[in-house]
């Protein structure tokens, strides 16, 4: 409800979420940008001419859209972790 009579103000709360300057929307294609990232970072499907369209079509239902995004992911977040080995030191190299 929030993001249809107060966009910029949803628009600012996701930006800070997403770990960017709170003020990040008040730039040009912020909002696309915004999109972009939190579509790549969770793994969602989709393409950039896809989130333009979103975002210069229907403004609201697209900052709506990422911030039902982003509550969903973070409550099912899951890291990927990446095990591996210490490097070897070889027995000839110059200190």
């Amino acid at each position: 409800m929030c993001g249809l009579f107060c966009s910029p103000c949803l628009e600012c709360r996701l930006a800070s979420k997403y770990g960017e300057c709170f003020c990040f929307p008040l730039l040009l294609g912020s909002t696309l940008a915004l999109r972009a990232g939190i579509r790549e970072r969770h793994s969602i499907h989709g393409t950039l001419c896809e989130d333009w369209m979103a975002v210069h079509c229907c403004w609201p239902c697209a900052v709506c859209q990422m911030a039902r995004e982003m509550r969903i992911r973070s409550l099912f977040q899951v890291y990927k972790m990446h095990l591996s080995s210490p490097p070897l030191l070889a027995k000839d190299t110059l200190v």
